[in-house]
């Protein structure tokens, strides 16, 4: 009988990115189950290609939260709705990342036996598999992530525990090749950025450099200026990359970016191209194209990484050896400030900070150093 495994992400790209070892992982050892993923609207993008996955689910709560406001009885028959289709699916295990108790009790409502997931603030109570957790705090997210496989999950008495026929050791998972994350563009995204970039005048022959300035939208849009480095030393960085390297500067950005990079533009003496509006998928094949990815801390860094693409990130409040590069490599170079208060942000909070002295103290020569010696490999 095949095996149905359900997977839960309700974050965003970086996340859901972490997540995909965990899915690798699973189909390695169980090559012929059936894996289903709960997602977000956006980052179902990220899913939908993968071969691993065999259906993909969206439940976004900001479509539920208008339903709701339109009409509870058509919102609630909608929610329901969503969960008979789940249920039909007749799943016998569920690894829950999402660190509540939500989705959990909804899973146990519809019948799936196993249910996997992290005890945060004693909120997994509705599972049969717990690992104790406080935070992403010692170890890349995506190993959190790939512990819910192993056998000693703690579980609740007479539970039946998830049996893999093979030794399971996540201290090895990043010599093993396959188990990274993985992001498969589609050929439509490829000619999308090809058209672009044929009508940008960028030959086969250049040398393309993405500049990815934003990070995304993790802290929320206040507090975005924590997490990047300042737009003038982009644009400064820019200019000496250009006229080292004859390279041709293309500036990525994702919602909510696109004046962010018009400022970046305004303050360069050279030329740069400013990519087009593009989704996960195609932002994914436009950092293919490129020799070099220069970016913040987040999701375009982690979109540039799953392409096999050299990157230098810029890292301030956020621990990046948590939230960096996964699987790290020698083409993935991080920058971050020897100062003494960094990482500051730790379980999922940010505190108060007028300085932004881990991003202030961060030059750009040592950004271009680090570039030059990627470069130069």
């Amino acid at each position: 009988m095949t095996m149905r495994i359900l997977i839960i992400n309700p974050f965003g790209i970086g996340d859901v990115l972490f997540s995909t070892p965990l899915i690798s992982s699973v189909k390695r050892e169980y090559p012929q189950c059936h894996i289903g993923y709960i997602c977000n609207k956006r980052t179902s993008q990220i899913l939908e290609t993968n071969p691993a996955i065999d259906e993909v689910f969206v439940f976004d709560r900001g479509d539920y939260r208008a339903f709701w406001k339109e009409s509870k009885l058509a919102c609630a028959k909608k929610f329901i709705g969503f969960w008979q289709g789940v249920a039909k699916e007749k799943f016998d295990i569920v690894f829950d990342l999402s660190l509540g108790k939500e989705y959990a009790f909804l899973c146990w409502i519809i019948g799936i036996k196993e249910r996997r997931g992290f005890n945060y603030r004693g909120r997994g109570r509705f599972l049969t598999h717990k690992v104790p957790f406080e935070g992403f705090n010692d170890k890349p997210v995506a190993e959190y992530y790939l512990d819910l496989l192993l056998k000693d999950v703690i579980a609740r008495p007479k539970a039946e525990a998830l049996r893999l026929r093979s030794g399971f050791r996540p201290e090895l998972l990043s010599k093993d090749e396959t188990i990274s994350t993985v992001l498969i563009t589609t050929d439509e995204d490829r000619r999308y950025v090809d058209n672009f970039l044929k009508n940008s005048g960028i030959d086969s022959g250049d040398t393309l450099i993405g500049i990815a300035p934003g990070g995304g939208m993790s802290f929320g849009k206040k507090e975005q200026g924590r997490r990047r480095w300042p737009a003038a030393r982009f644009s400064e960085l820019a200019d000496r990359v250009a006229d080292s390297f004859k390279a041709r500067i293309i500036l990525i950005w994702g919602p909510g970016e696109e004046e962010l990079v018009n400022e970046i533009k305004g303050l360069m003496k050279r030329e740069a191209l400013i990519s087009p509006e593009t989704n996960i998928r195609q932002m994914a094949a436009l950092c293919k194209m490129c020799n070099l990815v220069i970016c913040s801390e987040g999701g375009p860094l982690h979109i540039a990484s799953s392409q096999g693409v050299k990157t230098v990130s810029i890292f301030g409040p956020v621990d990046e050896k948590v939230y960096g590069p996964y699987p790290p490599g020698k083409n993935n170079i991080v920058i971050t400030s020897d100062v003494d208060c960094r990482p500051c942000y730790q379980r999922f909070k940010l505190p108060n900070c007028d300085t932004k002295k881990c991003l202030e103290g961060i030059s750009v020569d040592t950004v271009f150093n680090a570039i030059n010696f990627l470069e130069e490999r």
